[in-house]
């Protein structure tokens, strides 16, 4: 049921395939409970209106077929349910028998929230505007008529129905904002071609594990590697192709990297890997990553190799130290002809 939704429109999809069927229970038991009183009759036309076309519309949503129609026609259908059933309550129910307006206000949140959902924030607020509008004009013109307990009900209805538009209203801004943060906040940790964390997410990474390292001995290993020969890569093919094997290169090693790992692009060709692994594990996994690039063709590149640099942190260590100390491993693996791992202590 929980997962990354793409768009609005998938988001929406799946809240009505889990939503409808419920609706439809509480309908078919409303139905059946008030099936042969006469003065349930239009209630009984309307659910069962409602019953028929809300499977209709499910069908259609589970095979993923005309949305909008199904949202705008379910939306039209509900708001002349809404208003009818209000209508009927005031006219046959507080009129002649009294009381409060009863289970008909708790669906009143769903409701708006449908409004919402299916037109958006602003045509959202003008149409729920206008159907509270309408039943205030319905309970307003039978005031009179009225006992108090019918209307502390009516009032409660209307006091409720507002508390929930300026809720939905701002609910749906401050939803907005927070996605927008969120957007900004990817961009501002995620490498632009790689689609994988920059350096600035790295150097947070590395500051909150080097804390974890001195304050409660809970060490790791950082993996720095770099493709073999890349500036021959972009003279030879262009920086286009260049640019396709670096976005293949961290596609490759996100697929192969255990969970747990971290992996952040340093700049141009240099990649790193954050591991909880030690000593021997450390470097086997970095030796592991390295035949799975030497077996890798590349496309429009062909076979490329990579070289790579291991180290364990330590208490004393600094952001500064560490990569000093894992470049110098990087660096003696190019000098010993590279395609290899090197690891400094």
């Amino acid at each position: 049921m929980f997962k990354q939704f793409e768009s609005l429109d998938e988001l929406k999809r799946s809240v009505y395939l889990w939503v409808i069927p419920c609706i439809l229970i509480a309908l078919i038991l409303n139905t059946l409970m008030q099936n042969g009183y006469a003065e349930y009759r239009l209630n009984f036309v309307m659910n069962n209106t409602l019953t028929v076309w809300f499977s209709i519309s499910w069908v259609l949503l589970y095979k993923n077929r005309f949305m909008r129609f199904c949202e705008y026609s379910n939306l039209a259908l509900i708001s002349v349910y809404h208003v009818t059933t209000f209508f009927d309550a005031v006219h046959t129910y507080l009129l002649q028998i009294g009381g409060s307006l009863g289970d008909f206000i708790i669906w009143i949140p769903i409701y708006f929230m449908f409004i919402f959902l299916t037109l958006g924030t602003k045509r959202g607020l003008y149409f729920s505007i206008g159907i509270s509008a309408l039943t205030l004009a319905v309970g307003i013109m039978q005031l009179e008529r009225l006992s108090i307990e019918s209307i502390d009900s009516l009032f409660q209805f209307y006091f409720a129905s507002f508390v929930y538009i300026v809720v939905l209203v701002y609910a749906q801004h401050m939803f907005k904002a927070y996605a927008t943060a969120e957007i900004f906040k990817k961009h501002a940790y995620v490498d632009a071609l790689t689609g994988i964390a920059n350096r600035y997410r790295i150097d947070e990474w590395l500051e909150n594990k080097l804390n974890d390292c001195q304050e409660i001995n809970r060490c790791f290993s950082i993996i720095f590697f770099d493709l073999d020969y890349f500036k021959r890569i972009n003279d030879r093919y262009g920086h286009k192709i260049g640019d396709s094997v670096l976005k293949e290169l961290a596609e490759l090693i996100q697929l192969n990297l255990p969970n747990g790992n971290m992996l952040g692009r340093w700049g141009g060709e240099e990649f790193i890997v954050i591991t909880d692994a030690l000593g021997n594990e450390a470097v086997n996994l970095a030796e592991f990553l390295r035949e799975k690039v030497e077996a890798h063709c590349f496309h429009g590149a062909g076979g490329l190799t990579a070289s790579f640099g291991v180290t364990n942190s330590r208490k004393d260590d600094t952001i500064d130290s560490l990569l000093s100390r894992v470049d110098e491993g990087l660096y003696r693996s190019k000098n010993c002809g590279r395609n290899t791992v090197s690891s400094i202590c």
